[in-house]
Formats: structure tokens, C-alpha cells, sequence
């Protein structure tokens, strides 16, 4: 009996509070498109406990819509589901009130019930053909108990638990498999109601990313390498030039002509030789000789990026000596120093409205001048 009362907090901790910790944990993840997947399922639905004699298994139905964004947690959706159920009742046995316990029914009596949950799923791909998952739902249940002989209804709402584990097996373009197992907790007439599900079902990710071939892509080359630059991509946009680089060779190594995917590997290299060198100058405190390539290798490096939010926090004070600066020159007519100053101003602040103003009117009053020359 305490087992079972403390099944809840168990199942709480194993399948929400430490997952999501894991889930959370990863700062670096924020290139993902956002996971939007509905599904449906069906399969085979039974009780435990106490009211195991009083009612039958059969079969149960839902529609779930699942969302995700890795780039606020990895690894982590939440579900919501709509779920219809409905379970004969053994002969002789009824329960939902006491009365109703001394009466029969025929073959037509049943329990119906219509659910609602709404909670975490954690998931993790063991591979592009297999993420196992678990979660941990808010369950809310409308009962309805109809004895046919007597004509009898009695109807309830029941909030409850339901915890969920199983996998998913991508197939292609966004579809995937689903084969799961689900404990659902509710109290009926003040009797826990222990309920066992095994379920199957089809989902569908809208998820572009995944559509572009995720598993379905490993059986032929062009979706192998359509696969591969997606995740490439991917990479790049969270700053990871390990994991871009890593996808980029596996394109070559399927073709080796492949255009594009040299063209990154260079820019890679390129980021990461630019990146030492602005290590470099920023050490010897050459701030604005190090921005404009920590600005180039950002766009693979996410170190890069944050020396850039770094430095520019450092030079911030600055910033109104330079406008100052920068205006003195343009109104005494020294454009080519103008542009030198409004150059560094944009660089520590590149949304400065003095910069964005004084600079192109500079460049363009210096060109003037060098055409009269």
C-alpha cells in the first residue's frame, strides 16, 4: 500500500525532475526548428488493483499534438492528448457507487471514459531510426458507468495521473512509429483505479528539418547528403564548427565533388584562423583589430560570438567620445576621418543611430570629393 501511494512521487521524479535537468542543461542548443508533431493511436487498455474483477480490458483510442523547441530544451516536448476508452462490465460486479454493487447487468453494461492530459515528454534518439521517451502527465477523466438492465447512469469527472514510456521509430518525411506503455492513477469511490495501457500509433513532424529525410534519408545518397547539410547547418547556427565540420566531411565522403560542402569546410578554417588571430590582438589590446574577425569567425565560432558581446562591453564607455568625435570631423570636413570613427562606433554598437547616420553621409561626401579631384 505504500508503494503504491508513493508510485506518484516516484514516477515525478524519475520521469520529469530529472530529465528535464538533463533537458536544460544545454545552453549551446538553439538552432533547432520547432518540433510540431500530431498523432494518433490505439491499443489495448485494462485495470489493476481493486477493480480489476469489476471491469474487462479492451481497447482505448486519442489524438495527441506534441511541441518542442530544442533551442529552450533539448530533448524535451510537451503533450497534450485526448484519450476514449471503454471497459465492459465482468458479470455480477459494478462499482462506480455502493448501491450499485447489489445489482446484475447484461452483456451491454460498460464504463466508458473520456480523458484529457497535458504534461512533459522527455526523448532521446538512440539513433535516426530510434528515441525511446518518458513522461509524466495532469490527468483529467469524465467517467460514465451505464448498467443496461436497469437503465442506470452515473457520471463523474476524476483528476488523476498518467505516466507514459516507449519509443518512436522514424520512418520517412516526418512520419514515425509509436509503441508505448502508459500507468494512468485515479480514485473511484474513494478506491485507487490503477489503469494499464499498451499502445500503438502514426505521428507526423512538421518539423521541415526532419520531413528534408531524417531516416528515410540513410537509403539513398542524395537524401543522405541533403540530410547531412541540414544537420550541418544546424551546427553553424548554434555555433558548433566541430559538429558542422564532422557533417560536412560525411557529405564529401558520400560525394566528393560536392561544391558546397568544401566551400564551409574552408570557411571553417578560415573562422578558426581568424578567431586565434583575434585572440591575438584582443590579448594585446587591440579591440578594434580583433572585432572585425570575431565577427567573421561567428558565423561558425560561438566563442567568437561571445568575445564579441564581451569586448563591446568593455568599449561601451567609449561610445560617446565617438560619436563627439566623429561629428567634430564631419562638420570640420574630414570625411576620411569621420568614416574611420563612425567604422569603430558601429563596430562596439552596429545599431548606434549616430553611426548609421553620420556614416554613409560621410562616405558619400568623401566620393564626391574624389571625383572633383
Amino acid at each position: 500500500m505504500m508503494l503504491q501511494r508513493s508510485m506518484p512521487v516516484i514516477l515525478f521524479i524519475l520521469l520529469v525532475i530529472i530529465p528535464a535537468r538533463y533537458a536544460l542543461s544545454d545552453d549551446e542548443e538553439t538552432y533547432h526548428a520547432h518540433d510540431i508533431i500530431i498523432g494518433a493511436k490505439a491499443g489495448y487498455s485494462m485495470f489493476e488493483g481493486y477493480y480489476r474483477s469489476r471491469f474487462s480490458g479492451s481497447y482505448c483510442t486519442g489524438l495527441s499534438l506534441m511541441y518542442g523547441n530544442p533551442g529552450i530544451a533539448k530533448y524535451l516536448m510537451g503533450e497534450l492528448e485526448v484519450a476514449y476508452a471503454r471497459y465492459p462490465l465482468r458479470k455480477g460486479r459494478t462499482s462506480m457507487v455502493e448501491y450499485l454493487s447489489l445489482v446484475g447487468q447484461s452483456r451491454g453494461s460498460y464504463m466508458e471514459s473520456i480523458s484529457l492530459n497535458f504534461g512533459p515528454v522527455f526523448y532521446y534518439p538512440i539513433d535516426l531510426h530510434f528515441q525511446i521517451y518518458t513522461g509524466l502527465s495532469a490527468l483529467g477523466s469524465y467517467l460514465h458507468l451505464h448498467l443496461d438492465r436497469y437503465d442506470k447512469n452515473e457520471k463523474t469527472i476524476k483528476p488523476g495521473l498518467l505516466a507514459r514510456a516507449g519509443f518512436f521509430i522514424p520512418v520517412r518525411k516526418g512520419f514515425r512509429f509509436r509503441i508505448g506503455a502508459e500507468y494512468t492513477l485515479k480514485y473511484l469511490s474513494g478506491k485507487p483505479l490503477y489503469g494499464f495501457n499498451f499502445i500503438g500509433g502514426l505521428s507526423y513532424n512538421f518539423n521541415p528539418v526532419e520531413r528534408a529525410g531524417e531516416p528515410g534519408a540513410e537509403r539513398d545518397a542524395p537524401g543522405r547528403i541533403e540530410w547531412y547539410m541540414a544537420m550541418a547547418e544546424k551546427a553553424v547556427k548554434k555555433g558548433n564548427a566541430e559538429e558542422a565540420r564532422e557533417n560536412y566531411k560525411k557529405v564529401l565522403a558520400i560525394d566528393g565533388t560536392n561544391r558546397e560542402a568544401r566551400r564551409k569546410l574552408d570557411e571553417i578554417k578560415k573562422a578558426e584562423a581568424d578567431y586565434a588571430r583575434a585572440t591575438r590582438l584582443a590579448g594585446n589590446k587591440r579591440f578594434y583589430d580583433a572585432l572585425p574577425l570575431l565577427e567573421d569567425a561567428g558565423a561558425y565560432l560561438l566563442a567568437a560570438r561571445n568575445d564579441i558581446e564581451e569586448i563591446r562591453k568593455q568599449l561601451a564607455a567609449e561610445i560617446p567620445g565617438l560619436e563627439k568625435t566623429g561629428i567634430e570631423l564631419y562638420e570640420k570636413g574630414d570625411y576620411r576621418g569621420c568614416i574611420t570613427i563612425m567604422n569603430r562606433l558601429l563596430l562596439v554598437d552596429p545599431r548606434n543611430k549616430v553611426g548609421l547616420i553620420y556614416l554613409p553621409r560621410a562616405v558619400k561626401r568623401q566620393e564626391a570629393m574624389e571625383r572633383l579631384r
